[in-house]
């Protein structure tokens, strides 16, 4: 939850949120958090109505690296905060099952 978070962790869910409310005027639109580690991972992409810029995956990378975290929404806890370690971990896996959630 956010308020569990370090000020680090919450700067980089905010960031995560400002591009939901950008791209599709949605807090945290569905998936936001493989979309966005999947821009990292393969470059700039249209998202919604708008797009993942390179700016924007700097930014990304940046937050993540200074609160080696990432952050993933679920209906009981929200905005949570993963180590990255963990994050990687269940991306790679949650992609091997359905690779449909990179498309958000």
């Amino acid at each position: 939850m956010l308020k569990d978070m370090t000020p680090d962790q919450k700067k980089l869910a905010d960031f995560m949120s400002d591009i939901s409310e950008r791209c599709y005027y949605a807090g945290w639109y569905k998936n936001l958090e493989y979309v966005l580690w999947g821009a990292i991972n393969s470059g700039q992409r249209t998202y919604g109505h708008g797009t993942i810029s390179d700016n924007d995956i700097s930014t990304l990378k940046t937050l993540a690296d200074k609160s080696n975290s990432w952050i993933i929404f679920s209906d009981d806890s929200e905005e949570t905060a993963l180590d990255l370690n963990a994050w990687t971990n269940k991306f790679h896996a949650d992609i091997n099952k359905d690779a449909n959630l990179l498309q958000g």
